[in-house]
């Protein structure tokens, strides 16, 4: 295998759902370059392998059958029509509020895989027109992503977000600490998009999910990013209800 082959397999093998939580992390995905497809060998071809040869061929080969995909399907490529959409049309002058997405489908349909893919693209993107460093020498990341869990609270949501950056600050302050730190990070750098991954996991009845809720109201109005929202079954938790109640109302205001 040649170093290059090497180099290529190690970045594949550094990308997990963890890393994705860090900056860092989402750059290697972000950058890292399409699996090579081995090539075609016949029978003959394959016969006349040594044993080493044929080993590392038939791993590669799994590895190629194993990580197929995101496949474009007309689904995706009708997502990413709507989400580039929004995107640019959130461009408008700061003192507007920018659209926000809400992706809700059953398990295993692809929501987060069809989000990241828009999300390498809208890094690239970015990237290659304005670079990786703002015109304050602050790094650039265009894209932020916070997956949440069953008892996520805004002080949590809030340190998730510094997480991702890796601020000096995610360990110790209140949750509007937080907040400011976490508005200070995306204005620094220029951040545009901000996925919130598992929203299903929020209990949204409780006194956790309507602050956590009111925090996204929040965000759509003061941070200069499109939030994307992704989670199982949101609109049967209550996420779109309008209801009669005023914590009703607050969950039907967000949707």
């Amino acid at each position: 295998m040649t170093d290059r082959k090497r180099s290529e397999d190690d970045l594949h093998a550094k990308l997990d759902h963890l890393t994705l939580s860090r900056k860092e992390g989402f750059r290697r995905l972000a950058d890292a370059p399409s699996r090579p497809c081995p090539e075609h060998l016949t029978r003959r071809q394959l016969s006349l392998l040594g044993e080493k040869a044929r080993a590392d061929y038939d791993r590669r080969r799994r590895k190629w059958h194993a990580s197929l995909g995101p496949l474009r399907t007309p689904q995706m490529e009708a997502l990413h029509e709507d989400l580039w959409d929004i995107i640019d049309s959130n461009e408008q002058d700061g003192d507007k509020v920018k659209g926000s997405v809400a992706i809700d489908a059953f398990p295993g349909l692809g929501k987060t895989t069809a989000a990241l893919a828009f999300a390498k693209l809208l890094h690239r993107r970015v990237i290659e027109e304005e670079g990786e460093y703002t015109d304050q020498g602050h790094e650039r990341w265009p894209v932020c992503r916070v997956g949440l869990t069953s008892n996520t609270s805004m002080r949590d949501f809030n340190r998730a977000i510094l997480e991702f950056f890796a601020h000096p600050g995610r360990f110790r302050g209140t949750a509007t600490d937080f907040g400011f730190r976490a508005l200070d990070c995306v204005l620094s750098c220029e951040t545009t998009l901000l996925i919130v991954d598992d929203l299903h996991f929020l209990r949204w009845r409780n006194r956790t999910g309507i602050e956590v809720s009111n925090h996204f109201k929040y965000i759509a109005n003061e941070f200069p990013v499109t939030l994307l929202m992704i989670g199982v079954g949101l609109q049967a938790r209550g996420l779109f209800d309008e209801g009669d109640s005023y914590e009703d109302a607050v969950l039907a205001q967000t949707g």
